[in-house]
């Protein structure tokens, strides 16, 4: 099958029909380019090509499919030929959701199911976007950016990626070339001599270890503890404080509120006696901030561990201490408080693994009963905080899994025997076990990384084994057991080519002395092994080594990105990584920059930075950094070994053409270029920038229409597949914004004595960071817009060939232009910001409105980014304005305030808003002139500025404007202002076409009436104040008009002297209804209310417009009589509303009032809640009377009627209605109420009631007629739970008891009667005194045998009673010690409430009574002997 290869060909955007046509690429001559790379990079092909079909084949040999494109109609693992159309369409992007995959071991999976897990496109391709036609250009940006911003997390977990058995995995990539290697060492320290000397002294026991968390070295020698600075070399500490032996250190987390509060870590020391904890505060260099200045405190803190050997501690972040030791397999935990208790000091040691009194005696080590290596002890023990996990690994290899939740608990969970794990890797591949094979390390994988998969393995050979936790279908309590899930296989590290091979699966033997191993998440490997004791050796050869080697490799999330978008058969684990000879011996291995672990590492290279991991070798700590795709990429055109071109093409080969597009626009603008090692670059930096921006413009492909259209039928615009260049533009503003994008801009603070504070959410460094990177990337874009097709501009489309192409270039230049514009908001808005922060923030926050602070509060920088800032009801704005006016009150210049704010951000201050600016000024010298002409000149003047810029005008800044011309008597000016705005605001006159049309209730034009009939009711305000403001002074004095007069004169004038019909026709309404309800109740006039009063007495609105009236005033106790007289009054109200009526005059009442108005709302307040009680039984009733089935609908609608209309009496309500319908409850609710205390006639109610309980129960046959009855007890208890005599236990408990023993005989439960009594609330007390009233009077039916009921139910009652009292006096007194029963109040033990003589009596009656030998008489005699014990 010959290969097709072509010299010199044309660009294209891709989209071209093939059929019948079998693609192999081969070896290409020198200046040819393969078809993968051809497709990558959006050439044409061949017209021979595009005349073809093409049909299907296996999917791995479809470039075009390889590469994100699916077959219209083709069959995804290839066979099934394509559809007669045989086009091609992009893939549409999905979300991940929560993906359900099957997948066979080692099988292929349908590259369907891939798509519509995870999408074809993870940049959010306009395929499946929402229309954006009718969008302005910066919102349909900012929907681009929202689909990029989810198409970028839609990153596959670990359990998406890694498959089942070694077969699915590709082997990690090893890079030789300096270009291409996953990490690079960045800084490299060395040990003091002092301290080398002490580590090589063979008589001294000498450990080492690394706190990067302080940038600190530590190392023991014998009993003595030394740290110091590992970058300086100095802040030399040391602890010498004690005389044993130290065979363990561990830097961890304090618990909050135990050691003082200047002590951010603890030290824990473990010797070979005790465990200690010293207290370290650590505290950065305020001149050297890369320098930690270290105090130690003695806590006195420490425990005995003699014995146990302790050579792990490990500690979760909120304070918690488990260690173990060499000398056994157990898991301890040491637990520290700020004091000591009655039975345990400040420190204690638990033994989580053994029960017993092993868990407390110290351990003696018996030397002669079994060897060293015959006991299995902890290896290793870690902690997974996402899951609340802690896992153990043995020295044999075993897996023990741990829960903790509460305090000083730790739950065993399985234990994965290795002998397990070892027939599960021989079932996949046993070459990858030996004889001495061991796991190494284990390390978790968190949550936020795996769903499934909890840890990973690294055996001694090297492999890594992913291993899953499994959870029983009959187990409640998590993990249960854990099944291998996936391997790797150690990477082939000997006879590496200049690019690195790819090894033979599991054949590697390179790394078989795997000495130690870390995975890191998101999954970097860092391996320490042995290579004198790896590869190839001869039988019986060991030699022993003290130069070990470093392999450390990463996810290549790029590639694993580029796998889902381009929607290939299978998601694979691919990885990348290199060898590095560490010239010493490895110590230790620790994180000093966490990486980043929520996905794609590429998604935060922009802002986050690079991970860092050192590693303490024998000779000193060594600092490796991960390079970040810019770095790869910068580097590969600096000095790849391959030259500049072709290093690229691998590049976008390998990551596909939008992330390359990305990775080189970042390197085009300037982003962390940094040089590495100069190994004989061919290229400066600069033109390493030139090249970036070469392969961006010219591999960044075109737009293309995916189907097939003619001249009939053109594509829309939202239906063009945009170039990968614009998808990389994209991608990279979101990447620069995204840490910002959904994050509020104010943080609210409650300061002392809970006022609010604000403050920045986002620090000032990271926006000025993100502003510089966002100039940086338009000045690019400024720059070359003329060779960036879509910016530059319509000359672009004198180039085209058809119309088809002609409107892909259409969208592609609309789509670009939103970005640039959006940019360019977004460049200003974060300068428009960081003024605000500059200024005093709360001050200019309290000076807005009650809505405006919680819009400010709420306000996103998307939603700042995207809100159109001209807008009148901008927030922005609004806080330009507040920003102006805070300065002009401290005495600044408009036009300095002005000039500054255009300068920075230009779009935030226009030029109307200047001339606001301006009149705000005339305005506040005004206020401030005391001269009357002076004063009137600067109002004019102010006046003549706002006119200018009525149009932009908010309607809270134009009534505001308006309120300040009315509190200076500049009426004319406040009326002639509000009608000019009302115009600018419907320069159209739509609100007149309205009014003549009829105004219809759907009318869009109604909007802009809306809005003028606002401005309107700023003049109606004006009039009113100006007649209230003329009418304490007389018209004329001495034949002259005075001043009030003229005013109002003139105000009124303004008015009537309008051109505006749309105002004349208000205002002539206003006129002739004087008293509309929206005016009336912002009137403080008596005419007002005598209008309201006199109307209220006929007509409900106006009486409903009366009380509001009285409660905007604050005069509650009128408020509340209003509404006393509608709820009794004869409108036609339906009760529900009576019931609201009386319930807001209830409310009103408890209101504040008067003093001397006090006792009258009281008096009130009582009236109101009598007849709300009544109304409420009324309202019980009628509900009751709708669902009685009993009741003939004609007189149930009778009923209603009268029921729901006016209130009624409670004589009416029982005799008309409760009693002849025998509703009993409701009767007793009527008895409550009226306070009535008949025991015949309540007694009646109970027994009727619970007969009809008991029949209902048995007619529906649903459950035991006595948990019915249970039930009405319970819920009528807790209702009638303030009065004896509706809910009386004297009665109730022979009721009840005769009940259980005529209809209920041993049915349910021996003790529902008194467990239903109890729970509604009943004393014990009196239910004993009941029971024993009941047994003494020997009346029927309980006389003989049947009195052992009553004696039955009185035990249980008094063990209730007496453990209950129990618990609540341990809860007191603590634990320990033994508990007095008495009547006291629980000091000292006792049990609260408890009458121990009261209960002994009655029991003691019962004995001595001759109770027959029965369980009731072992249960009375084992409570008695239980108080008398404890008494």
């Amino acid at each position: 099958m010959a290969a097709y290869s072509y010299q010199t060909p044309t660009r294209s955007s891709g989209g071209q029909r093939f059929s019948n046509a079998q693609f192999n690429p081969a070896p290409q001559p020198a200046g040819t380019i393969d078809i993968q790379e051809q497709i990558a990079l959006g050439y044409d092909l061949p017209a021979e090509l595009r005349s073809q079909g093409y049909a299907g084949g296996n999917r791995n040999q479809d470039p075009y499919r390889q590469y994100g494109f699916e077959t219209a109609g083709g069959a995804a693992n290839g066979g099934a030929g394509a559809a007669a159309s045989g086009y091609y369409q992009a893939r549409p992007g999905a979300t991940p959701g929560n993906p359900q995959r099957t997948m066979s071991n080692g099988g292929s999976r349908n590259g369907n199911q891939l798509a519509g897990q995870f999408g074809g496109r993870m940049t959010g391709g306009n395929q499946g976007s929402i229309s954006t036609e009718h969008l302005a250009p910066i919102p349909r940006a900012a929907q681009r950016v929202n689909e990029t911003y989810m198409s970028q997390q839609r990153y596959p977990d670990m359990d998406d990626i890694i498959n089942h058995g070694t077969t699915q995995s590709l082997p990690c990539q090893i890079e030789m070339s300096a270009a291409w290697v996953p990490f690079k060492k960045t800084n490299s320290y060395h040990i003091p001599d002092s301290a080398f000397t002490q580590y090589n002294n063979m008589q001294c026991h000498t450990i080492m270890g690394l706190f990067t968390e302080i940038g600190t070295v530590w190392m023991t020698v014998d009993n003595r503890l030394y740290m110091w600075d590992y970058a300086t070399g100095g802040q030399f500490q040391g602890y010498e404080e004690q005389p044993n032996p130290i065979t363990c250190v561990k830097l961890l987390k304090p618990r909050s509120g135990v050691l003082k509060d200047n002590i951010n870590y603890v030290l824990a020391i473990g010797t070979t006696v005790e465990l200690i904890l010293i207290g370290i505060q650590a505290t950065k260099n305020i001149k050297q901030p890369a320098i930690w200045e270290l105090t130690m405190y003695n806590t006195n803190m420490s425990v005995n561990t003699k014995g146990l050997d302790i050579s792990i501690i490990e500690g979760t972040a909120l304070g918690r201490i488990f260690f173990a030791g060499i000398s056994d397999n157990d898991v301890y935990e040491l637990t520290y408080q700020a004091k000591e208790g009655w039975f345990h000091g400040r420190c204690g040691k638990i033994c989580h693994t053994s029960q017993g009194i092993s868990s407390f005696a110290p351990k003696i080590p018996i030397p002669f009963l079994s060897k060293a290596e015959d006991v299995e002890y902890v290896k290793q023990l870690i902690i997974d905080e996402t899951r609340s996990y802690v896992y153990t690994l043995s020295s044999r290899s075993n897996i023990r899994v741990f829960h903790y939740s509460q305090e000083n608990t730790l739950a065993p969970r399985m234990t994965y025997p290795f002998t397990q794990l070892r027939d599960h890797i021989r079932i996949n591949d046993h070459r990858l076990v030996i004889h001495a094979t061991e796991i190494v390390s284990i390390s978790p994988v968190p949550f936020g990384v795996a769903r499934q998969t909890h840890l990973i393995a690294t055996m001694s050979t090297g492999a890594r084994v992913f291993l899953k936790a499994l959870v029983s279908e009959y187990s409640y309590e998590g993990t249960s057991s854990m099944q291998m899930a996936h391997i790797l296989p150690p990477p082939e590290l000997n006879d590496l080519s200049p690019m690195g091979r790819r090894a033979p699966i599991s054949q590697s033997n390179a790394m078989v002395k795997t000495i130690k191993a870390k995975v890191i998440a998101p999954g970097y490997f860092v391996c320490i092994f042995d290579p004198k004791l790896s590869g190839p050796r001869k039988t019986g050869e060991q030699t022993d080594s003290q130069e070990h080697s470093l392999f450390i490799s990463s996810p290549d999330c790029g590639k694993i990105a580029y796998t889902v978008e381009s929607g290939k058969n299978r998601i694979q684990f691919e990885e990348v990584g290199t060898r590095i000879n560490l010239e010493s011996r490895a110590e230790a291995i620790e994180v000093v920059t966490p990486p980043y672990t929520k996905g794609n590492e590429t998604w935060a290279q922009f802002d986050t930075p690079a991970a860092e991991i050192a590693i303490l070798t024998s000779s000193g700590v060594q600092i490796f950094k991960r390079r970040r795709l810019v770095e790869i990429f910068a580097a590969a055109i600096r000095y790849g070994a391959e030259g500049a071109e072709a290093e690229v093409r691998k590049f976008f080969i390998t990551y596909g053409p939008i992330e390359s597009c990305v990775t080189a626009l970042a390197v085009a603008c300037g982003v962390d270029v940094d040089s590495l090692e100069n190994r004989g670059s061919r290229v400066t930096d600069q033109e390493v920038v030139d090249l970036a921006r070469k392969y961006f413009i010219e591999f960044g492909g075109k737009p293309r229409a995916d189907t097939i259209y003619d001249a009939a039928t053109l594509p829309s615009l939202d239906n063009v597949k945009l170039s990968a260049r614009h998808d990389a533009i994209s991608i990279y503003v979101t990447r620069i914004i995204r840490s910002i994008w959904k994050e509020n801009i104010i943080e609210t603070i409650r300061g002392p004595g809970g006022m609010p504070t604000y403050t920045s959410k986002i620090e000032k460094p990271n926006l000025q960071a993100i502003q510089i990177q966002l100039q940086d990337l338009a000045k690019f874009l400024d720059a070359n817009k003329s060779f960036i097709d879509g910016l530059s501009g319509s000359e672009q489309l004198l180039r085209v060939g058809s119309r088809v192409e002609e409107v892909a270039q259409q969208a592609e230049h609309r789509a670009l232009h939103a970005l640039m514009q959006l940019i360019g908001t977004m460049i200003e808005g974060i300068a428009f910001v960081l003024v605000l922060f500059d200024s005093r923030l709360d001050d200019i926050i309290n000076s807005l409105s009650d809505q405006q602070r919680v819009e400010v509060r709420d306000i996103t920088y998307e939603g700042l980014f995207t809100t159109d800032v001209d807008s009148p009801n901008s927030l922005a704005k609004s806080l330009v304005t507040a920003i102006v006016n805070y300065n002009i009150a401290q005495g600044s210049d408009v036009d300095t305030i002005a000039e500054a704010l255009r300068k920075r951000c230009g779009s935030f201050c226009s030029s109307d808003d200047v001339i606001s600016f301006k009149a705000i000024e005339a305005l506040k010298k005004a206020r401030d002139e005391e001269e009357f002409e002076v004063r009137a000149k600067h109002l004019r003047e102010s006046l003549r500025l706002f006119q200018q810029t009525a149009a932009s005008m908010s309607m809270v800044d134009l009534r505001e404007t308006v309120e300040e011309f009315k509190r200076l008597k500049f009426y004319p000016g406040a009326v002639q202002l509000a009608l000019v705005a009302a115009k600018e605001m419907d320069r159209g006159n739509q609100a007149m076409g309205y009014l003549n049309d009829g105004s219809l209730e759907h009318d869009p034009r109604a909007t802009a009436y809306k809005k003028r009939q606002e401005c309107y009711r700023l003049v109606f305000e004006a009039l009113e104040e100006v007649d209230a403001f003329s009418s304490g002074s007389p018209d004329a004095l001495d034949g002259m008009m005075t001043d009030e007069a003229n005013i109002r004169e003139d105000t009124w004038d303004v008015a009537k002297q309008s051109d505006d019909e749309v105002f004349l026709h208000a205002f002539y309404d206003w006129l002739f209804k004087r008293g509309q309800a929206n005016l009336l109740l912002a009137t403080d006039s008596r005419t007002a209310l005598e209008y309201l009063q006199r109307r209220s007495v006929e007509s409900l609105p106006h009486a409903e417009l009366l009380w509001q009236f009285f409660a905007r005033r604050e005069d509650y106790f009128q408020a509340a009589s209003v509404l006393c007289k509608l709820a009794r009054g004869d409108f036609k109200l339906k009760l529900e509303n009576r019931l609201e009526f009386l319930s807001r005059a209830r409310g009103l009442c408890s209101s504040n009032g008067p003093v001397g108005m006090r006792q009258r709302m009281t008096d009130l307040s009582h009236q109101v809640q009598e007849e709300l009680d009544v109304a409420v039984i009324q309202d019980e009733i009628l509900k009751r009377i709708e669902g009685d089935e009993r009741i003939s609908k004609e007189k149930k609608a009778v009923l209603k009627k009268e029921l729901d209309a006016q209130l009624i009496s409670l004589s009416d309500l029982y005799n008309k209605f409760a009693e002849p319908y025998e509703y009993t409850d409701i009767c007793l609710a009527i008895f409550q109420s009226a306070d009535y205390r008949g025991p015949t006639e309540i007694r009646k109610c109970w027994e009727t009631l619970i007969n009809q309980v008991h029949e209902q129960t048995v007619k529906q046959e649903k459950i035991h007629p006595f948990e019915a009855v249970a039930d009405t007890i319970r819920r009528l208890g807790h209702k009638f739970s303030l009065s004896e005599y509706i809910f009386p236990p004297n009665e109730l408990v022979p009721l009840l008891e005769t009940y259980a023993l005529e209809r209920q005989r041993d049915i349910g439960p021996p003790t529902w009667i008194m467990d239903s009594l109890l729970e509604a609330g009943v004393q014990p007390d009196i239910l004993l005194r009941v029971l024993d009233d009941m047994y003494w009077r020997n009346e029927i039916p309980f006389q003989g045998s049947t009195k052992r009921r009553l004696v039955r139910d009185a035990v249980f009652v008094a063990e209730k009673w007496f453990y209950g009292s129990l618990k609540g006096a341990r809860g007191v007194g603590g634990s320990g010690g033994s508990l007095s029963i008495g009547s006291g109040s629980g000091v000292g033990g006792a049990p609260s409430g408890f009458r121990s003589e009261f209960v002994v009596a009655i029991l003691e009656g019962y004995l001595n009574n001759g109770l027959e030998v029965g369980p009731e008489r072992q249960r009375l005699e084992r409570l008695l002997g239980e108080i008398r014990r404890r008494m």
